[in-house]
């Protein structure tokens, strides 16, 4: 009997961990990459259905070593989905190239090269489901966030041609784009930063509140699932009703 993996970048915190919790819980087995060794290992530690990686996914030759490590211990990839977050602010003029560079080679080039790889047959199961993360970033102004909403777009940019690729090798391909989250990576990159009456302003924006790393997990675990088997190419948005207020 084959052995298969779903590969969840990010997985250390945040949404990547909440989904891959989810997984566990489903008796599925996970390939948790991240680029913090020490929140793996706490994360994980004991976990005999995770083989954790640790890896930083804008180096050229990432794509290498993860999958590398993953057909040294699984037979292929059933799943794969693609949070890992990196959050680089700044105005235009000041946006330094090593960041931008950084920020599509997370965001973009990682996610590109490693379906180009998942996508050859001894790579993945019969049925494969893939899910990438985006934001609403991309989709709104905001100043000060070009760069990571640049790369965002890419995200959703590669959307439609990676997926009608892939789909004639029975792999899916979808994209969840998160209004906020309350993860420690929206906390880290400006929520300790506001005032709680800006917190308070951003949130009466949100009629159904601030999402959870839950409500991410949940709707990655509908397109992973056999539910989801007749979608791919799609985008969808969870953003607690932002966008129709």
């Amino acid at each position: 009997m084959s052995e298969y993996c779903t590969v969840v970048t990010g997985a250390a915190s945040g949404m990547g961990l909440a989904i891959t919790r989810k997984l566990l819980a489903a008796k599925n087995s996970v390939f948790a990459v991240d680029i913090n060794a020490v929140a793996l290992h706490d994360a994980y530690d004991g976990e005999e259905r995770v083989i954790s990686c640790c890896c930083d996914l804008s180096e050229d030759a990432c794509v290498s070593k993860v999958s590398e490590k993953i057909k040294s211990h699984f037979d292929g990839v059933e799943g794969f989905v693609h949070c890992a977050g990196y959050v680089k602010t700044a105005p235009l003029g000041y946006i330094l190239p090593s960041d931008a560079k950084t920020l599509f080679g997370i965001h973009v080039s990682f996610p590109m090269q490693f379906l180009g790889w998942l996508a050859k047959k001894s790579n993945h199961a019969p049925s494969t489901s893939c899910v990438l993360i985006s934001s609403l970033a991309c989709h709104e102004g905001d100043k000060g966030n070009v760069a990571y909403a640049a790369a965002k777009g890419g995200v959703e940019g590669l959307l439609k041609c990676a997926a009608a690729e892939l789909v004639t090798k029975g792999i899916r391909l979808n994209v969840i784009v998160p209004g906020i989250v309350d993860t420690p990576l929206a906390h880290y990159a400006w929520m300790d930063k506001y005032s709680e009456e800006q917190i308070a302003a951003k949130r009466a924006e949100y009629p159904l509140g601030f999402g959870t790393p839950e409500d991410i997990a949940n709707a990655t675990m509908f397109f992973l699932g056999g539910q989801s088997r007749w979608i791919t190419g799609q985008t969808l948005v969870c953003d607690g009703g932002h966008s129709v207020v």
